[in-house]
């Protein structure tokens, strides 16, 4: 049986037990040095939403529905005979495609002509891949006949219009500012959701593509609908988590890293282009070579998971167009860079459609690249607690699939796989969390050693001993750009300035650094004197004889920015509280700032001056300094650190600060 999740071992650790870290995979030997890197390394944040996405995660598979439906699968698998136990597994989920394609038909026919064969229907999505579940609906893109064709507007208002009188159809919601607009529907005989688009026909060539694919070869359409199956059933498939098309382009990889489907690019180099509005949908198979009979579907599934519990998704760019995984930063993420496919189709896209095509959207926690449409992340609405917890899902199935007993009982694999897995996943859940011993008067005790990874706490790896040889004492918050700051900075006056010189994160990075810099010394006014000074490394210690941080209030009045306000304050502090010894304190300490390489993350420690063994105790006023500070820019928004810090810049047409 695999490790449970306070005992995974990495995939390629071989048999030793270790650790792992639950964002990026990297294996230690006990629970607390783990714990300690996800609280230095990366946000305390996806940790918590993965606790609060593992906790609802158990109350739904302990729920009787869900508990109901294992044990009837579990007793399908047991009467299944040899050999048989996965197509159980997919008789079980998946829909009867004929029944689908009759549905199908009545809801084309009845819109056909309620529109009096002014636009003509297609189908696209799982109908056309035959990677339809139970629960799926139908997706249909709706192309005008009209001479000359009605516009896009127009064509919505009117269908939107006539389904809702129709009596064919119930339920009916327009969803107009998606990056698709759509219309949500219920057809009313047979009870089937539909997705009707009538702006963007490029769905109808991808699914053609994963449909034919599919059809190649039975056991690719069995790896596509298993993998869709867990997907569906661990909740990685949803909102704030990938699509099921995302998923399929990630087989695609997967196949392609194995050398059984060839790339998208060698692909089309065999055939005419088919361009549509400057995207090329061509390919074709033909050279796609057969699958060795040795090899079944069960082996496809494993090397997926095997294949993809070891990919680093923070850092690289999952492509089927070229048939591999690609570093973000040296191609899509750098202009001009490493992907000339990928620009000259930028290029392509703004002279059909006559307007620049929108960027590849690299700053997000995964990328996915769409096969053909080289400018679309289909993962892009993954959260990163959603990349945590896919990645635990990977790992333990990677182990599973790959375990000599689990291998030799089918039945029980599977059964793991679609509701066992999560068992692992949330088994420290439940565990009652150790009592730390109590704490000696001016003495720091050591921490347990036995703290559970699913309960992490701040608090617990900030304090640590400071025994001879001991790491100092310190405390940790990780900062990390959001999409709105990042769309701040590009919508700002400050684009013209950096554009083409160095990667917008860089510019993040810096204006945190300018604003880390003048809530020090203006709004605080300590003494700060610097140690280092580097592009990624800051170090100052910081003193003061005068607490300017206690009892600040973050709401001003109208037409007064954030800073004018904290400003305005410390003022009023340095008046009145120099003559208070309430506020008298002697406060020193360390405060350093690393920024990642890429800078993407910012890491902020503070740490007493050395000897001092109770600068960080709780009530210290270098601890309370600090959870002021990580307030204070908690409630300073990025647009107005931008809109102050930008004029600085301008000012460096060289590009740096």
């Amino acid at each position: 049986m695999p490790a449970p999740a306070s005992e995974q071992s990495h995939p390629t650790c071989g048999d030793v037990v270790v650790q792992v870290c639950m964002v990026c995979s990297a294996p230690f030997q006990s629970v607390q040095d783990c714990l300690a890197h996800e609280l230095l390394k990366h946000s305390s944040k996806p940790q918590k939403q993965l606790r609060q996405r593992l906790n609802a995660i158990t109350k739904l598979f302990t729920s009787k529905q869900t508990q109901s439906e294992r044990s009837e699968l579990q007793a399908l698998l047991i009467q299944s005979p040899p050999d048989y136990h996965l197509r159980a597994v997919l008789d079980f989920y998946a829909s009867d495609l004929k029944e689908l394609e009759e549905c199908y038909g009545q809801v084309r026919n009845c819109i056909e002509k309620e529109l009096k064969g002014r636009v003509k229907v297609y189908p696209f999505g799982s109908l056309v891949t035959g990677l339809a579940l139970k629960e799926s609906d139908i997706d249909l893109y709706l192309r005008p006949y009209d001479d000359p064709p009605m516009f896009h507007k127009q064509l919505y208002n009117k269908v939107s219009n006539f389904l809702r009188r129709s009596k064919c159809f119930t339920d009916v919601f327009a969803i107009r500012h998606a990056r698709v607009p759509i219309i949500r529907c219920k057809h009313q005989p047979t009870g089937l959701s539909i997705d009707i688009n009538m702006s963007n026909p490029n769905s109808t060539y991808n699914s053609k593509f994963v449909g034919e694919l599919m059809r190649r070869d039975e056991r690719l359409r069995q790896l596509g609908l298993f993998l869709k199956i867990w997907a569906k059933k661990l909740k990685l498939i949803g909102h704030g988590s990938m699509t099921s098309y995302c998923l399929i382009c990630m087989i695609v990889v997967s196949l392609q890293v194995q050398h059984l489907l060839p790339s998208i690019k060698e692909l089309q180099s065999f055939c005419p282009p088919e361009n549509v509005c400057g995207v090329n949908y061509a390919y074709t198979l033909n050279m796609m070579p057969p699958i060795s009979s040795q090899m079944s579907t069960m082996d496809l599934i494993r090397n997926f998971f095997i294949y993809y519990s070891t990919v680093d998704f923070q850092k690289t760019v999952v492509s089927p167009f070229l048939g591999c995984v690609l570093d973000r930063e040296t191609t899509i993420g750098t202009p001009g860079g490493g992907f000339p496919e990928y620009e000259a189709q930028l290029r392509a896209i703004e002279q059909a459609v006559g307007e620049p095509a929108e960027a590849f959207q690299v700053d997000r926690s995964m990328c996915v690249q769409d096969p053909f449409e080289l400018q679309h992340n289909v993962a892009k609405s993954v959260s990163q607690s959603s990349l945590c917890y896919l990645r635990q899902c990977l790992i333990l199935a990677a182990q599973a699939s790959s375990d000599p007993e689990l291998q030799s009982r089918p039945a029980k694999l599977y059964d793991y796989l679609l509701f066992g897995l999560t068992d692992k996943l949330v088994v420290n859940q439940h565990k009652e969390k150790p009592t730390p011993p109590k704490q000696q008067k001016k003495e720091l005790q050591p921490e347990p050693e036995n703290l559970p990874i699913t309960e992490p706490k701040a608090a617990k790896l900030e304090v640590v001993t400071a025994e001879h040889n001991a790491p100092p004492i310190v405390r940790t918050h990780i900062i990390t750009p959001t999409t709105n700051d990042l769309k701040c900075l590009r919508s700002s006056e400050l684009a013209s300035a950096y554009e083409g010189t160095r990667p917008i994160c860089y510019y993040w990075m810096s204006c945190y650094v300018d604003t880390i810099k003048d809530v020090l010394a203006q709004l605080y006014v300590l003494n700060v004197e610097s140690m280092t000074e580097e592009s990624h490394y800051y170090k100052w210690r910081i003193s003061s004889s005068l607490d300017t941080w206690t009892g600040r209030s973050f709401q001003r009045g109208s037409g007064q920015s954030f800073f004018a306000h904290q400003l305005q304050q410390t003022i009023e502090f340095m008046k009145t509280r120099p003559a208070d010894p309430v506020y008298a304190v002697n406060m020193r300490g360390i405060l350093s700032l690393l920024a990642s390489e890429d800078c993407k993350e910012i890491r902020l420690e503070v740490q007493p001056l050395p000897g001092d063994l109770l600068g960080l105790q709780r009530n210290s006023p270098l601890t309370k300094l600090f959870k002021a500070f990580k307030n204070l820019l908690g409630n300073y928004s990025f647009k107005e650190k931008a809109s102050t810090w930008k004029y600085y810049a301008k000012s460096d047409q060289t590009g740096t600060l």
